[in-house]
């Protein structure tokens, strides 16, 4: 069994929980900590209203990007939201509030951050505000005076999306990149970041594994190794969470010499992997904010009318209030024997990547969502 695939069978897309524990570790504070076995213990106990706080931040610096990825609704102008740029005022007013709570803040989502010049001046509040960091880009745009703002702003933990050990590969799926670019830019980080005696930030080498680069996986270890990123790792292709032809896209896209924890029959949106046990720990761990203020559940959704709150810049935001609104209490209750007042339908009636309360009752057959409705479609698998 390759090193890819005892990967895939093991490591969660989502998890990284050596880098969680660093961050736990270097950033605690009693407040913080009291906050997290909180959060944990409302999760456990599957609560519907909470009394924590988020304790992980996603907010995207802007969702516009300079790749045509074919698996991302940016890449195929399908984001259903206006794409915009977040300034620095409006990061600072939506991060404020969350802040005391926080051990980790991605500034990442649907676009490539560094489109944006103000995410370095981001990574640097935050770090100031005692928050690690966490970027992820296709690192193809950088430029040299990129990498070394990089290293300024005291950025963590940097993920380069990097699909393939050659360019020919590495085109199939991040259509307009530039294989050279990229794997010269991470060299070139590793080494000046080395020259300076820092430690940060950790390089991951992210490495999606796809029918058109499975071939290429003991290439990219050894080139792994030339380079000296510190990690590279091996995660399952997955496809944006409403797409509905999902054998289609899977008989592409999914490898077939390399599988995952379990045997894909094109049905899940992620190759190979097991449900997951409820309840969702996005409901309960972190908050997605998109560069229009727009909250969404979880970074899986991106739809604007998916999005369970809107943050005002001209308003104090109201954490708690928001994060035990009608529509995170109606997605949490999923997950939950509870019973509240008022349920709606929201975008997570429609996730299969949880597995619901016993109590509840899954839709025979995937839904996609509109609106507030909830329409069930035939199955193409």
């Amino acid at each position: 069994m390759s090193v890819a695939e005892k990967l895939l069978r093991k490591i969660p897309q989502y998890t990284r929980n050596s880098r969680h524990l660093r961050s736990v570790i270097q950033h605690g504070t009693p407040k913080k900590l009291a906050n997290l076995a909180q959060v944990e213990w409302e999760r456990m106990r599957k609560k519907v209203r909470v009394n924590s706080n988020p304790y992980l931040l996603i907010i995207d610096p802007c969702n516009y990007c300079n790749l045509r990825c074919p698996l991302c609704p940016t890449g195929l102008n399908d984001l259903g939201r206006e794409q915009s740029m977040l300034s620095f005022e409006h990061f600072k007013h939506y991060f404020d509030p969350h802040a005391p709570y926080l051990f980790e803040a991605y500034l990442h989502n649907w676009g490539e951050s560094m489109i944006n010049k103000d995410v370095f001046k981001m990574i640097d509040y935050a770090q100031k505000k005692n928050v690690g960091t966490n970027l992820s880009s296709n690192l193809v745009i950088a430029q040299s005076e990129d990498l070394d703002a990089l290293l300024d702003s005291g950025l963590e933990y940097l993920v380069v999306s990097l699909d393939g050990a050659t360019p020919d590969t590495y085109l199939k799926y991040r259509i307009r990149g530039d294989f050279d670019k990229v794997v010269e830019n991470m060299s070139e980080l590793i080494r000046r970041r080395n020259a300076r005696g820092l430690k940060t930030p950790v390089v991951e080498w992210q490495y999606i594994v796809m029918k058109t680069n499975e071939h290429e996986i003991p290439m990219a270890e050894e080139m792994a190794k030339k380079i000296g990123v510190d990690l590279i790792r091996f995660i399952p292709v997955g496809m944006p969470f409403e797409f509905k032809n999902r054998k289609e896209v899977a008989d592409i896209w999914y490898p077939d010499s390399v599988k995952g924890r379990v045997d894909s029959d094109g049905s899940e949106q992620q190759f190979g992997q097991a449900g997951k046990p409820g309840p969702c720990f996005y409901l309960y761990r972190s908050m997605t904010v998109n560069p229009d203020g727009g909250v969404s559940p979880c970074c899986v959704v991106y739809r604007k009318n998916r999005d369970f709150a809107q943050l005002d810049h001209t308003q104090p935001i109201d954490l708690p209030g928001i994060w035990n609104n009608e529509k995170f209490q109606s997605a949490r209750s999923l997950f939950s024997a509870e019973k509240i007042d008022k349920r709606r339908p929201t975008v997570c009636d429609a996730c299969d990547i949880f597995a619901y309360h016993p109590t509840k009752v899954r839709p025979p057959r995937r839904p996609s969502v509109t609106g507030e409705t909830i329409t069930i479609h035939r199955s193409e698998s």
